[in-house]
């Protein structure tokens, strides 16, 4: 197998339409080794819906990932993919939630192509007549998003990395 010298130097092949191969790696390991996977813990349930109790572990994800990407990070990736500044960027992420909150505010659901739409989830106090489910009576619960199809398969491809260690380590064992 070949040393990875970098991602850069991977990436810079790429680009350039070299072939990964001829270093020793597979496009898996490279994509591997340039994405940083998703962070998850197993925790487990115990299903009581059966005659007998069933203990099952399932992976949850890990509340904060490490790495989260700021504003800043997020800012710099896309003036480096389209003509803007880092700080016409940083600008517009900046601004983007307060313009998301005003439109919410005014009714409106906010599709931003490519990535999804967000919309106000609303609700109310169980009512005994129709007549009685009035505007004053109907809160926003929370901000809801629905993904663009495109952007929830392009993340469906991410790599995975269990954080709980032993347990990941005695179900190894267990497979063995």
């Amino acid at each position: 197998m070949g040393v990875l010298i970098s991602k850069t130097h991977y990436l810079n092949e790429r680009t350039r339409g070299e072939t990964f191969a001829s270093n020793g790696f597979d496009a898996e390991t490279l994509q591997r080794t340039i994405n940083m996977p998703i962070n998850y813990v197993v925790r487990k349930k115990v299903d009581k819906s059966g005659e007998k109790e069933k203990v099952l572990y399932y992976a949850a994800p890990k509340a904060l990932q490490r790495n989260a990407a700021n504003s800043l990070k997020i800012a710099n990736k896309m003036a480096e993919r389209s003509a803007l500044t880092n700080g016409d960027a940083l600008s517009a992420l900046t601004q983007l939630p307060d313009v998301i909150a005003s439109l919410l505010k005014d009714g409106q659901n906010v599709t931003i192509k490519g990535l999804g739409t967000f919309y106000a989830g609303v609700s109310s106090e169980g009512m005994e007549n129709p007549e009685e489910c009035t505007v004053k009576k109907v809160w926003v619960t929370r901000v809801c998003f629905k993904a663009d199809p495109n952007f929830a398969r392009s993340v469906k491809g991410a790599g995975f990395v269990c954080m709980d260690r032993k347990i990941n380590k005695e179900a190894e064992d267990e497979e063995k």
